[in-house]
């Protein structure tokens, strides 16, 4: 199916998949689950999933949300965050022009609230979205330094102070337990494991000592920094050009990384994108449960190599000198490189695909790997995670046209 619009056709691709019931699913699983000596149960799963055609889910497009031109509300300038209500209502954050738009499940735009600026309701570089209730949605402003509160209708109820050390380009972390925990962009030293660290918006600011490593797991209310897992591989790959002015660094393309996630309930995912294995932890550092894919990677394309070695950021490298060994570029893509738990308990992990997929491996609550879902025609911002709630999966992308945009697809079964 294709839909004409203002901007271009838009080639829309269903996305079908298949979703075994428990039973059923049980009947065709063949993989292998082992508890470990500290209690902690390790899920192998081999490379064919649980999901087969005939019991197939399938996921319809539903709605776009974003256009070249036309209303200022579905014009975007740089979507920095997604957020989606029970009654199914869409929360866009656009970080260029400090606005946070509202869209009714339909994709009818309802307002828009926010600017730029420091007074009540306003932003330095909105760049995060999170529930601290169902009626009341959280504006991240880590820039600016504060917290601001907003009725689910948009309306302003009051803001409070961020007292961190630090800001990203998106808001990474989570709300749990009375506590924002985000992670942590301060390395001074690579010897120490990243951190989650947290802000109580309602009473003190973060207290960077304390960490729940070999602590009582029933302290947690009382934590404010999470140590994360050091990751098995690197950190990141860069190639780097010093001058007399300063330097540049430029990611090495298709290099693993680590991954880290941190759900509402309190478990931190991780994992890094050298292998298919994904451990769930406790905030104290218990092992929960370790997943084992027996995964391919996708292999690195002389056309995606050469579309990498055409983008400004190469070019403005070599223009300062800086030297590129093609050797240390990767032949095949990370195993993933995103990894999101739905409400239901389902992991989406994020795996890389080719120019214009986007691809999830979907592992169901126990850790049983399902299956691949495939969306064609749609190459989605890696940055930000995807929300899958009421049935609906929201991904953020962009299309041909290197538009960004809303996509909304409805899962049926």
């Amino acid at each position: 199916m294709s839909k004409k619009t203002s901007s271009g056709t838009v080639r829309w691709v269903s996305l079908v998949a298949v979703l075994a019931g428990c039973v059923d699913a049980d009947d065709r699983w063949s993989g292998s689950v082992e508890t470990l000596p500290n209690g902690a149960v390790r899920v192998t799963n081999p490379a064919q999933g649980v999901w087969r055609e005939r019991s197939a889910w399938a996921s319809v497009p539903e709605l776009r949300l974003g256009e070249v031109e036309g209303p200022e509300a579905t014009v975007f300038g740089s979507i920095s965050a997604l957020a989606v209500d029970d009654g199914g209502r869409i929360y866009v954050l656009d970080r260029q022009a400090n606005e946070l738009r509202i869209f009714a499940s339909d994709g009818a735009h309802v307002r828009s609230v926010g600017r730029s600026g420091g007074g009540p309701g306003e932003y330095t570089a909105a760049n995060g979205l999170f529930w601290l209730s169902p009626d009341t949605l959280v504006v991240v402003d880590q820039q600016g330094g504060r917290y601001s509160f907003l009725s689910r209708e948009g309306e302003y109820l009051r803001s409070v102070p961020r007292r961190l050390g630090f800001y990203g380009w998106v808001f990474d972390g989570a709300y749990h337990n009375g506590r924002v925990y985000e992670r942590s962009m301060v390395r001074t030293n690579p010897n120490r494991p990243p951190a989650m660290v947290g802000n109580d918006p309602d009473q003190r600011p973060a207290l960077f000592g304390t960490s729940l490593r070999g602590a009582d797991s029933t302290a947690q209310a009382r934590v404010d920094t999470v140590l994360l897992a050091h990751p098995t591989g690197t950190l990141s790959e860069s190639f780097i050009v010093r001058t007399e002015r300063g330097g540049m660094f430029l990611g090495v393309p298709f290099s693993p990384a680590p991954v880290y996630h941190l759900d509402s309930d309190g478990s931190v995912w991780d994992g890094h994108g050298s292998e298919f294995r994904i451990v769930r932890s406790s905030f104290a550092g218990d092992t929960i449960m370790e997943m084992v894919l027996d995964a391919v990677p996708a292999p690195v394309t002389e056309a995606e190599l050469a579309e990498w070695e055409s983008g400004e950021g190469v070019e403005r490298f070599r223009q300062m000198g800086g030297r590129i060994d093609l050797d240390r570029i990767p032949k095949v893509k990370p195993f993933f490189d995103g990894l999101y738990l739905d409400p239901e308990g389902y992991l989406w992990v994020s795996v890389p695909a080719g120019p214009m997929e986007t691809v999830f491996a979907v592992l169901d609550p126990e850790g049983r790997y399902l299956g691949r879902l495939e969306l064609n025609g749609l190459k989605r911002d890696t940055f930000l995670p995807p929300v899958v709630r009421s049935g609906r999966l929201h991904v953020v992308g962009r299309d041909e046209l290197d538009v960004q945009r809303v996509y909304v697809f409805r899962i049926g079964r």
